[in-house]
């Protein structure tokens, strides 16, 4: 009878603690303003949805609560610790879409393609090749870490063959573009760091590999293993895919920068839609952020307009994601002036870019993932 009744006082105090705690969990987020971004994940977070019938008919709205619920919970960092802790514990080996690889690299899922979009694209591209016949475009696709470093990937995981996805892409553009191979290019070097562990983008050693392959298809002569020096700018970066997967938070990496060994590497760098420029390729400001990747040349932006002290004539048109953002001081020393055009972030038209800048050459250089699913790019090549 007395255990009895000291199991009944206990049931009743862990069930008032329990009220307590959830009571205080309530009203601390209700006291607690609102996160416009989260610096950790490095996104903008989930605001509070207007209440209106129709989207409480049509269900959006309980579904936009959900997400800005899950967005401004407070101590919402410290519980995907401790989420993805008893995930990892469980045997986990994926979080939010990424791969948790052998030695802690972490790796996107490969995207599946959206095949209406990606034809589309595909036609863009042609068309714009073909309306401007008399200029050389280059097609660049990158692999995504999934891709190249497949003996990383967890036992038993299934991803897509995006090697297959680039054949396809490569035989649907046909003759109207320059193809690079960057994945036999990239293969030849795999055991070598081409990703970063905690974030989605190659390297710039893996961009330099495929630089150096690739220069000649770009008109550059000669052996440019040497016409480059690596410098280290900051060794505690930790990446995107360890912010949205909550693993590897404590890794630490290097980002190096490389400068041409001999020759004037001034520019003037002209961030056309937020009217400013600067004399640098880079933005050491990110550094000191925990986007430091952002320093390559600051960050995604809509046009940027690079003039170079080449002797060159050539004029370079460069429509992109971020993976070419390390990859374009290579290709610095060798053009009078090179554009760049994000079509996640512009919302003109190549034609328009086409008759501004006198372009003679383009590059068109995705990571597999973006380019096999962004619904931009085919908007921004045919004009709608």
């Amino acid at each position: 009878m007395i255990n009895r009744k000291r199991k009944a006082r206990i049931a009743n105090l862990i069930g008032k603690i329990f009220i307590i705690v959830l009571f205080l969990v309530l009203i601390v987020n209700v006291i607690v303003p609102d996160k416009e971004k989260s610096e950790l994940e490095n996104r903008t977070l989930e605001s509070r949805p207007r209440f209106n019938l129709t989207t409480v008919l049509s269900g959006d709205f309980m579904e936009q609560w959900e997400k800005y619920l899950s967005d401004q919970f407070a101590g919402r960092n410290t519980w995907r610790r401790v989420k993805v802790g008893l995930d990892r514990l469980g045997g986990a080996k994926m979080e939010n879409n990424i791969y948790i690889g052998k030695g802690g690299q972490l790796m996107e899922n490969i995207e599946v393609p959206d095949e209406d979009q990606l034809d589309a694209n595909m036609t863009a591209i042609q068309n714009f090749a073909q309306t401007y016949e008399d200029i050389p475009v280059t097609m660049m696709l990158v692999p995504d870490a999934a891709c190249i470093l497949t003996d990383r990937l967890p036992a038993f995981a299934e991803v897509e063959d995006q090697r297959q996805m680039f054949s396809m892409a490569e035989r649907k553009l046909g003759d109207s573009v320059n193809w690079i191979d960057t994945v036999s290019i990239l293969n030849k070097h795999k055991s070598e760091k081409l990703y970063y562990k905690t974030d989605h983008h190659w390297t710039t050693q893996g961009a330099f590999y495929v630089f150096q392959d690739a220069a000649q298809t770009f008109g550059i002569e000669g052996d440019v293993s040497d016409d480059f020096v690596s410098y280290t700018v900051t060794d505690s970066f930790n990446g995107v895919l360890a912010a949205s997967s909550g693993v590897g938070l404590d890794e630490r990496e290097l980002i190096d920068i490389y400068v041409p060994t001999e020759g004037d590497d001034d520019v003037i760098v002209d961030y056309v839609d937020e009217g400013r420029k600067t004399t640098s390729l880079y933005d050491s400001s990110k550094l000191d952020t925990r986007d430091k990747y952002g320093v390559f040349l600051g960050g995604n932006t809509s046009v940027i307009d690079i003039k170079t002290v080449s002797t060159s004539q050539k004029r370079l048109l460069i429509v992109k994601d971020s993976f070419a953002d390390c990859f374009i001081p290579f290709l610095a020393p060798y053009y009078r002036e090179i554009v760049v055009v994000d079509p996640r972030y512009y919302s003109g038209t190549m034609d328009e870019i086409m008759d501004t800048y006198r372009i003679t050459d383009a590059l068109i250089l995705y990571s597999g993932n973006t380019f096999f699913t962004d619904n931009n790019i085919s908007g921004v090549f045919s004009g709608e």
